[in-house]
């Protein structure tokens, strides 16, 4: 027994070892460290650069009278330009006006760019939104504009730490949106050869 124990103790107090099996040991663990960080910092750099795209948008949309297809096409360069990203980012504009005398929200004009937003917005899924309290008072035939924005993010590495278990992390995708109110009276949208679409004002 005394001898068992005296070699547990020259085992635990023997100081010496070969370089080369700690580094081979090491190394995985720095390596992995180094991996998430960078993309723990380059998922925050998306998500940052996502909501300052939502916000430009926004701007760029209240300080118009009126857009176009041509424009929604333009919006939709710019908010690629600034999220940097591979894959194509959707958004899309809703105008919409409170209705006093019904006590309820209409939608004006909705328009969309991209796949990743299935359809326009519609005046229940306003009623939803309302409901969540996502939509702020507003005045009689007042209108806002609802901006949204979708934006994917694909990791440069897998480093298998939660949230982040899905390979080169396909599956996270941010989602931000914002409402302004326009700088003018209103915002309309121009269709070709139809009346422009600008609701009551």
């Amino acid at each position: 027994m005394k001898r068992i124990a005296s070699s547990f103790r020259a085992f635990r107090d023997d100081e010496q070892g070969s370089m080369a099996i700690e580094l081979l040991l090491v190394v995985p663990i720095l390596v992995w460290v180094f991996l998430s960080t960078f993309v723990y910092f380059d998922v925050f750099r998306v998500e940052t650069n996502a909501v300052r795209a939502t916000i430009t948008l926004a701007e760029m949309f209240s300080r118009e009278d009126s857009v176009n297809n041509t424009f929604m096409n333009s919006a939709r360069s710019v908010l690629q330009t600034l999220t940097f990203e591979e894959n194509d980012p959707d958004f899309r504009v809703t105008v919409y006006t409170y209705n006093e005398a019904d006590d309820e929200f209409r939608v004006v004009w909705s328009r969309r760019r991209g796949a990743g937003i299935a359809q326009n917005l519609t005046n229940a899924d306003l009623a939803d939104l309302r409901a969540e309290g996502r939509l702020p008072p507003m005045d009689n035939f007042d209108q806002n504009i609802y901006i949204e924005t979708r934006t994917e993010y694909d990791a440069p590495f897998n480093i298998g730490l939660g949230p982040f278990t899905v390979t080169n992390l396909e599956d996270l995708t941010f989602t931000n949106d914002m409402i302004i109110r326009p700088r003018g009276v209103r915002l309309c949208f121009e269709r070709n050869s139809n009346p422009p679409l600008c609701g009551p004002g």
